[in-house]
């Protein structure tokens, strides 16, 4: 009888160690992705975007059973790539490339029928980018101060390629914390932009780090502020160059790159998708990429909530600039 017993006690206890077992299995494993996953880059081949997309995803394809697929849908400064992904499914196999001009579209109104913070549900924030102002190098605006003295008794000229896009908020943020009288002068691609700038047409540009220092070094602009808590002592050129703290204004805007999904797409696979981002944030590679890119200097990498809470703050602190210049 005490033997009958304590077998079946055993059968019992193994039943139930095998249950544990295969609901820890099935938690721990989930059966994504089946197929390749579309990664939308909402702006054009070549441009920063497009370049970090695509290193992102082949580095974290590497680790994947199926790869990210980068593919292009420019337009309409992020617009077009954004209703794009809205209109596929919400099952994990689309992943939107997002930056601060989704975050723009939804304080201008620029997208009637969606609202971005509402529609996708945010995966990591991967890097961030410092700006930069400076002006050509014959330049009689020679320093910030200059500047600001100047800029409050005329108009300083700025290009950009969309009016209401980053640069303009970024710079009229600037100004309006400064009190500098500022214009924007559109133009219709970026090349035109820096050729505007260095030929003279306009008196200051403002860009990021990545697409100026090389003009820097080659004696074409004069840095007058880099956008940040402190100076950017990494870099030798832009060692001497205040920061915008430093000068009492707390405007640190930059743009940044990540990734969302479409609202409602199962936890399981967000939960997947931030695990392969973080393990590919952290890998040798794309450290070495994100240094070639200098935006290495901020501390990108954000998970879900922290990315909502800092892309609800832009909201707030654009909103209120596009008020204050009659954009809205």
């Amino acid at each position: 009888m005490r033997k009958n017993f304590l077998l079946i006690a055993l059968i019992i206890t193994s039943l139930l160690l095998a249950a544990c077992s295969s609901k820890e299995s099935a938690a721990g494993e989930i059966d994504y992705p089946k197929r390749p996953i579309e990664l939308v880059v909402p702006f054009g081949e070549g441009s920063a975007s497009d370049t970090f997309a695509r290193k992102f995803a082949e580095i974290m394809s590497k680790d994947m059973s199926k790869p990210l697929q980068p593919v292009n849908k420019d337009g309409s400064g992020g617009l077009v790539g954004m209703v794009y992904a809205h209109g596929q499914s919400n099952d994990g196999y689309t992943v939107l490339e997002v930056t601060p001009s989704h975050v723009i579209a939804d304080v201008l109104g620029k997208s009637k029928n969606m609202k971005f913070l509402e529609e996708f549900e945010p995966i990591a924030r991967i890097q961030e980018d410092i700006y930069v102002l400076s002006v050509p190098a014959n330049s009689q605006i020679d320093s910030f101060d200059k500047l600001l003295e100047i800029g409050k008794e005329k108009e300083i000229s700025f290009a950009g390629v969309s009016p209401g896009g980053l640069d303009d908020l970024t710079l009229n943020a600037l100004a309006d914390a400064t009190g500098v009288k500022v214009k924007f002068i559109p133009y219709g691609s970026g090349s035109e932009v820096k050729a505007a700038v260095i030929g003279g047409e306009v008196d200051v540009y403002l860009d990021k780090l990545i697409n100026t220092v090389g003009y820097i070094r080659d004696g074409k602009m004069r840095p007058l502020v880099v956008l940040n808590d402190e100076r950017v002592t990494q870099i030798e050129e832009l060692k001497d160059t205040p920061s915008t703290v430093e000068k009492g204004f707390d405007v640190t805007i930059g743009s940044w790159r990540g990734f969302v999904v479409k609202k409602d797409t199962p936890q399981e696979i967000k939960d997947y998708l931030l695990e392969q981002m973080k393990k590919a944030s952290e890998t040798e590679e794309y450290k070495k990429f994100n240094t070639e890119s200098l935006t290495n200097i901020r501390d990108g990498f954000l998970g879900p909530e922290e990315f909502r809470a800092a892309m609800e703050e832009d909201y707030k602190m654009f909103d209120e600039v596009a008020k204050k210049t009659g954009l809205k």
